[in-house]
C-alpha cells in the first residue's frame, strides 16, 4: 500500500511539473487600418510604445493604404515605433469595394490566385517597403472577407520563394481544434474559438473579468500541454466612436474618395482611459506564470512543418498506407505521427513519389520530404465502377500522376486511368494498396493490378463552415445577406491541405 501511495504521489508531482513546463504562448495583434483619422496615428504610435517598453513584441497588420499614408503625412515617428514589432498585411484598401470576398466570390482557385495577387500585391509590396521589412510576417483579412485563394496566393505576393510564410485573422470559415493549423502551406491561426479573448475597452467593469479569463484559458491550455491564445485590437478601437469603414462603405455603399469622412473621435479622457486600462490588461497577462508574448514570425519556429522540413520516415510511409487500405476505410483524413503531421495531400504526394520509385526499379531514399502540394483546382468525377486496375494501367497512370503533380504542384482534379477518370481520392487508396503491397510481399501487385478507394469522402473538408447568411454577410461592409459559396466550395476542395500545427517541444 505504501509503494502505491509513492507511486501515486510521484505521478501526481510528474503530472504537475510537466503542465508547469506547458508552453503557453499569446499573440497579440493590431489590424492597422484607420486611414482616416489622423488620432489613429497617435494611438498606433502610442501602442507600439507603450508595449516596447514592456519588453513585448506584437504584430501589426498594416493596410497598403495606412502605410502610404503615414509616409505621405510624414510620420517617420509612428513608421520608427512600429518597426520594432513584426509587420504583417492586412489587405490593399481594406473596406473600398471590392472586398476580398467580392472580387474573389465567382473566382476558382487558379484565377482566384490570380485575381488576389493583382490587387494586394501592390499593396504588400508598399508596407514592405515603407515599414523596411523584407519579408511581411502574415495576412489577415478585412472583416469576414475571407477566401481560401488569398491563403493560396501569399506565396505570390511575398519574396520569393517563400512569401508571407503564415495567416493571422480570426473568423469561421475554417478551423481545426481552436489552435494553429496548416492549410494550402501556410501556418493558419484562425477560428482560435474558446482561445481567442479581448478587453472592452471602454468598459470599466470590464477589466477584472477579463484578466480572470485569459488566466482561466492559459491554465486550462497548460493542462493540456501548451497551446495558443489569440488576442487583437485596432489603434483605432481608442480614439474613435465608430469604425472609419462603417461610416462611409456600409452594406456596399461606395462613395468616391473626395466624399469620404472621418469617424466621430472619442474625448479625450475616454481614450485615456482605454489605454490605462489595456496597460493593465496587458501588465496582468505578462505576471502569469510560464505565458510569454510571441509574434506571427515566431509562429512558423514554435510550430515546424517536420513532413517537409525533415520528411517522413519509412515507418511512418508504412503507417500511412496501412491506414489507407484498412477495409473499412470510408475517408480520408490527415494523420498524426509523433511531432508529424501529414494531410491528405502529403500523403498522395509521398505515396505517388514512394511508388514512381518502385515502378521504375529503385527503392524509396528515407526520409522523404514533401514539397507541399496545394489541393485540385476543381471537383472530382463521379466514383468509376470498377474498383481494380491492371497493373499496367496503374503503372501509366501513377507515371502521369507523378508528372502532373511535379509540375503544376496540386493535386489532379482527376486521374485518368485510360479513358476513364477516378477521383484522385480513390486513386490514393490505388497507390496506399500498391505500397502496403510491395511492403508485404517484397514486390509490386504485376499481376493482381491495384485496388481502388470507393468514393472516399475527404474528411477534412468537415472543417470548412456551410454557407449561410452571416457567414460573410454578418460583416457591416458586404451587403446585407452576401453569400459565396463558390469560395467555400474552393475552401473545401483545398481541404486536402488540412492538418493540425504541432507545436515544438
Amino acid at each position: 500500500m505504501l509503494v502505491c501511495s509513492l507511486l501515486l504521489a510521484l505521478t501526481s508531482l510528474h503530472s504537475i511539473a510537466a503542465a508547469e513546463k506547458a508552453n503557453v504562448n499569446v499573440i497579440l495583434w493590431f489590424d492597422t487600418e484607420d486611414y482616416l483619422l489622423p488620432a489613429d496615428d497617435d494611438a498606433t504610435k502610442r501602442l507600439a510604445e507603450m508595449l516596447t517598453q514592456r519588453g513585448i513584441r506584437a504584430t501589426f497588420k498594416l493596410v497598403g493604404e495606412k502605410a502610404r499614408v503615414l509616409e505621405r503625412r510624414g510620420r517617420r515617428d509612428v513608421i520608427a515605433a512600429l518597426k520594432k514589432h513584426d509587420i504583417g498585411y492586412h489587405a490593399n484598401f481594406h473596406s473600398v469595394h471590392p472586398a476580398p470576398s467580392e472580387y474573389l466570390a465567382d473566382c476558382g482557385l487558379l484565377d482566384g490566385i490570380a485575381e488576389f495577387a493583382r490587387r494586394e500585391g501592390g499593396g504588400a509590396a508598399d508596407v514592405r517597403r515603407i515599414l523596411g521589412v523584407k519579408t511581411l510576417a502574415c495576412y489577415g483579412q478585412p472583416g469576414s472577407s475571407w477566401a481560401s485563394q488569398t491563403i493560396a496566393a501569399l506565396k505570390e505576393i511575398g519574396v520569393a520563394p517563400h512569401g508571407v510564410p503564415c495567416y493571422v485573422d480570426e473568423g469561421t470559415h475554417i478551423g481545426l481544434n481552436e489552435q494553429p493549423f496548416w492549410y494550402e502551406n501556410a501556418l493558419v491561426v484562425y477560428h482560435m474559438g474558446q482561445n481567442y479573448t479581448r478587453m472592452d475597452l471602454h468598459d470599466p467593469a470590464a477589466v477584472e473579468p477579463a484578466k480572470q479569463k485569459v488566466s482561466a484559458i492559459a491554465d486550462r491550455l497548460r493542462g493540456q500541454g501548451g497551446g495558443l491564445i489569440s488576442i487583437f485590437y485596432h489603434p483605432c478601437e481608442w480614439v474613435h466612436k465608430e469604425f472609419w469603414d462603417g461610416v462611409n462603405f456600409r452594406r456596399g455603399a461606395n462613395p468616391p474618395r473626395e466624399q469620404w469622412k472621418p469617424p466621430p473621435q472619442r474625448p479625450a479622457e475616454e481614450t485615456e482611459a482605454a489605454f490605462k486600462r489595456f496597460a493593465e490588461y496587458i501588465d496582468h497577462i505578462r505576471s502569469i506564470s510560464g505565458v510569454q508574448f510571441v509574434t506571427a514570425s515566431d509562429l512558423p519556429g514554435l510550430y515546424p512543418d517536420a513532413a517537409r522540413s525533415e520528411g517522413a520516415s519509412e515507418a511512418d510511409l508504412n503507417q500511412i498506407a496501412v491506414r489507407l487500405t484498412e477495409s473499412k476505410i470510408s475517408g480520408a483524413d490527415f494523420q498524426v505521427m509523433g511531432d508529424r503531421a501529414y494531410s491528405v495531400a502529403d500523403q498522395f504526394e509521398l505515396l505517388a513519389r514512394a511508388v514512381g520509385e518502385l515502378v521504375e526499379g529503385r527503392k524509396p531514399r528515407f526520409p522523404l520530404q514533401a514539397i507541399g502540394l496545394l489541393g485540385p483546382d476543381g471537383p472530382p468525377p463521379l466514383t468509376a465502377e470498377a474498383t481494380h486496375i491492371d497493373w499496367f494501367a496503374f503503372r501509366d497512370a501513377t507515371r502521369d500522376v507523378i508528372d502532373f503533380v511535379k509540375t503544376r504542384q496540386r493535386i489532379p482534379s482527376r486521374v485518368f486511368i485510360g479513358a476513364d477518370a477516378v477521383p484522385p481520392a480513390d486513386f490514393l487508396v490505388a497507390l496506399a494498396f500498391a505500397y502496403d503491397y510491395y511492403r508485404t510481399n517484397g514486390k509490386l501487385p504485376l499481376e493482381g493490378g491495384a485496388t481502388l478507394g470507393k468514393n472516399l469522402e475527404l474528411l477534412p473538408a468537415r472543417r470548412v463552415a456551410k454557407d449561410t447568411p452571416d457567414l460573410f454577410g454578418g460583416w457591416i461592409i458586404h451587403k446585407e445577406g452576401f453569400r459565396a459559396p463558390k469560395i467555400l466550395e474552393v475552401a473545401r476542395l483545398q481541404a486536402w491541405t488540412l492538418k493540425p500545427a504541432i507545436q515544438k517541444d
